[in-house]
């Protein structure tokens, strides 16, 4: 049989669409393999702290315009830098840990000032959403800033929630954030009640910065959490106010003397042995409790509007560390 001419030819088109759909398909691979590769190489035994190391400092001379200075540090940020890369303190691990660090609240300040616990779960399925009291919070304990919120009926979509929860249990946060006390905490999904403060608005969050076992700056936030109108005001530990600010708009807010005295007793008492630890309170309508514990505070990254404040919460650290023949 003759095949006349131009029967049965393939388009030069044709002949590019497995080309074409072969790229695409190794586009949308490639980010997927270069995020496992770095996450395996960054956990490797040799290689990965040399990785790890060059990533923050990389990261810190992008944000903060130098190099940092880390024998000695000498800025808040770059002590919390030096604290990433060479401190290996098993507690902050379980500092970290949101399902674990409530026992270690319980036995230095007692049951009080931890927040109560609705349910503990390995597997979001096993989840009696229909038993859960609303409003309630949903977090994984094992990493930072992921939480939801259900404040209304209408907000507890089961499908949605399993659906997140299951995204945050499959993320050691380590890999995320070059964090080391955060790399293989057992994850856990929990749920705590919403607490409200005294007037059944959010409740006033109230940050406390200590160092070595004592407070320095007590920062103020009103508003909820993700609020654009949310602002803050910082005091020192006498409750004079600071002419700062971090990320927030400056609030008039002011705590009574009885309770900032309370607060930093308290923040004092949960963190006493370790160089820095920021205690972070809810002021609720059952009183204050302690919604965690916060030893990499910023993650190296915090910038405050008064860039000399860096420096001041350097000194803070390093002043306050206990020197020999010194008290």
């Amino acid at each position: 049989m003759v095949r006349r001419s131009g029967e049965d030819r393939t388009s030069p088109a044709e002949l590019a669409a497995p080309l074409r759909d072969g790229a695409r398909w190794l586009h949308r691979l490639l980010p997927r393999l270069r995020t496992r590769c770095g996450r395996w190489l960054r956990r490797a035994p040799v290689i990965g702290p040399w990785l790890i190391h060059a990533a923050l400092v990389r990261r810190h001379a992008g944000i903060h315009g130098a190099a940092p200075r880390l024998d000695p540090p000498v800025t808040f940020n770059e002590h919390i830098l030096h604290r990433l890369l060479f401190d290996r303190d098993p507690r902050l691990k379980l500092l970290n840990d949101k399902l674990a660090v409530r026992a270690f609240i319980r036995a230095r300040v007692g049951d009080d000032y931890v927040v109560p616990l609705l349910g503990v779960w390995r597997d979001p399925a096993l989840v009696k959403w229909d038993r859960l009291p609303v409003p309630f919070v949903l977090k994984p304990n094992h990493s930072s800033r992921s939480v939801a919120f259900v404040q209304t009926e209408s907000d507890l979509d089961p499908v949605r929630l399993t659906a997140l929860a299951r995204g945050w249990l499959a993320v050691d946060y380590f890999d995320t954030s070059l964090e080391w006390g955060y790399r293989n905490l057992p994850r856990r999904l929990l749920a705590e009640p919403l607490l409200r403060g005294p007037d059944g608005a959010a409740p006033v969050e109230v940050q406390v910065f200590t160092f070595h076992g004592r407070a320095g700056i007590v920062r103020v936030l009103v508003g909820a959490k993700e609020a654009e109108d949310r602002r803050e005001a910082n005091f020192d530990a006498q409750g004079v106010q600071l002419p700062m600010t971090f990320s927030r708009q400056p609030s008039d807010v002011r705590l009574a003397p009885a309770m900032l005295q309370r607060l930093c007793t308290v923040a004092e008492a949960v963190s006493a042995g370790f160089s820095h630890v920021r205690v972070d309170f809810l002021v609720t309508a059952e009183g204050p409790m302690i919604g965690e514990l916060t030893p990499y505070t910023g993650g190296g990254t915090l910038r405050a509007r008064h860039p000399a404040w860096d420096s001041v919460l350097g000194r803070m650290w390093a002043e306050q560390a206990p020197q020999p023949g010194r008290p």
